[in-house]
């Protein structure tokens, strides 16, 4: 156990950030500590050392151009001064023995750099502690001279910031690698929810979804999103297997009927009695069934960008106009009435073919579904940057429940009996989103309406744009 829990801590990145901050957090107490100890303790000690050098050099300038007894009024002088910091000292003869001196003991040995002595002192049965630091002078008739000032405090101060980093460091380290076990523990439980449902969803239940802790933090906006995601797979699956089922019973029934106009015309060939209805009836069918794989392979391309989406400079107007009349003689043979309201002119950027084949399927569509002696109603209008394409009949229309599908391939509803490929609706809808444009269905107080949204040029736009 001891070991996995360790291999699990090592790989674990909540951990290792929580154990990065407190690296840092060690390094920047050190920094701060270090310019702390400089301002409180190097610094005053450098001062204090330059005053010390200074008084050694004067004092021994003294004792070489007047001699010792003013050296001694002098070091005396200096000892009962008020100052700062207190000073010590002491003379030694050559001969070994102290002529003045404030000092407990000194070192036997002369020094020949800065040096601290312990001079403390006892008052009436307490101790006063004091730290000289110290400068010494040899003299060339072998006699010795120890000057030096208190630095107690300095070496207090100096002390307790060692003691403070030393504390704040094992704090840090104590507290970081506790707080980067549960932290590490806390995310493990959340990204363990996302391991989960994926690792179900990978098994094949694209129904399960990621566990929300209601805490509205970043997990559960990324539960969210991954939930929002699985969502989407899960309807473009079932759209993807509605489309194969779909395709299969579509294409059963003709491919059947080719078969059987075959039979039909091999057994008259074998007869010696060639019909020609028969050939003419399966040529209908594989005209058929090559028009529904080649509007299949069109949505495709589009819809996963393979195919080129021309950017024109597109008149509307143009289009609408051409689309009404090819279709006014199928609006006249069913008794119907073609009213146009067409703006002019209405440009957009776009593939003209792409477009003028989504205005006719929305224009065959509204024919194929009007009751006879209705109104068919296009619209084109424009409205500052957004252009406005309507084509309203006088039907039933869609049903609220099948509008989410109706854009699917094949999809037919429950009392949708007129002959067609299933196709027109899905080619216009992935034709009018390549041009980042949205199609919607619309009901009407007399009927029922598919709306397209498109974005317009101005009439001076170059064609570039």
């Amino acid at each position: 156990m001891k070991p996995f829990f360790l291999t699990y801590l090592r790989h674990s990145f909540a951990f290792k950030l929580v154990m990065l901050y407190v690296l840092l957090f060690v390094v920047s107490v050190s920094i701060l500590t270090g310019v702390t100890y400089w301002a409180m303790v190097a610094a005053p000690r450098e001062e204090t050392a330059a005053i010390v050098q200074a008084e050694r050099d004067t004092l021994a300038t003294i004792y070489k151009l007047e001699g010792a007894a003013v050296l001694v009024k002098a070091l005396e002088s200096r000892a009962q001064a008020p100052a700062a910091r207190k000073a010590f000292h002491v003379f030694i003869s050559a001969q070994g023995d102290a002529i003045t001196s404030n000092l407990p003991s000194w070192p036997s040995v002369p020094q020949f750099s800065l040096y601290e002595i312990e001079a403390d002192r006892y008052l009436e049965g307490d101790e006063i502690d004091y730290q000289a630091l110290s400068l010494e002078q040899v003299f060339a008739d072998g006699s010795r001279l120890i000057v030096g000032r208190d630095i107690e405090d300095i070496g207090d101060r100096e002390e307790r910031l060692i003691e403070a980093l030393v504390a704040a460091s094992v704090i840090a380290v104590l507290l970081g690698s506790a707080g980067g076990v549960f932290m590490s523990l806390a995310v493990s439980r959340r990204l363990e929810a996302v391991n989960t449902a994926a690792q179900q969803v990978i098994n094949g239940d694209l129904s399960r979804r990621v566990h929300t802790f209601g805490t509205g933090d970043d997990f559960d906006k990324l539960a969210a999103t991954l939930n929002e995601m699985l969502d989407r797979i899960e309807k473009s699956v079932e759209a993807i297997s509605r489309v194969s089922d779909s395709v299969a019973h579509e294409l059963r029934l003709p491919l059947t009927r080719l078969h059987a106009e075959l039979e039909e015309l091999a057994d008259s060939a074998e007869q010696g009695k060639l019909e020609p209805e028969h050939a003419a009836r399966a040529i209908a069918e594989s005209e058929r069934l090559k028009a529904v794989f080649e509007a299949l392979l069109r949505i495709a391309r589009i819809e996963t960008g393979r195919h080129d989406i021309v950017r024109d400079r597109v008149n509307l107007t143009t289009l609408v106009t051409d689309a009404a009349e090819l279709y006014q003689p199928e609006v006249d043979n069913r008794s119907l009435t073609l009213d146009c309201r067409i703006a002019g002119p209405v440009f957009t950027a776009g593939d003209p073919n792409l477009l003028f084949q989504m205005i006719a399927n929305l224009i065959d569509n509204a024919v194929k579904y009007a009751p006879r002696e209705s109104t068919i109603r296009v619209s084109l209008t424009r409205k500052g940057k957004r252009v406005r394409f309507s084509v309203e009949n006088e039907g039933e229309g869609i049903r609220q429940d099948e509008r989410p599908r109706v854009t699917e391939r094949f999809y037919r509803g429950e009392n949708w009996d007129v002959p067609g490929l299933g196709l027109g609706l899905s080619l216009a809808d992935v034709v009018v989103k390549a041009h980042g444009g949205r199609l919607a269905f619309v009901d009407t107080a007399g009927g029922f309406a598919v709306v397209v949204f498109l974005s317009g040029l101005r009439a001076r736009d170059d064609s570039n744009a």
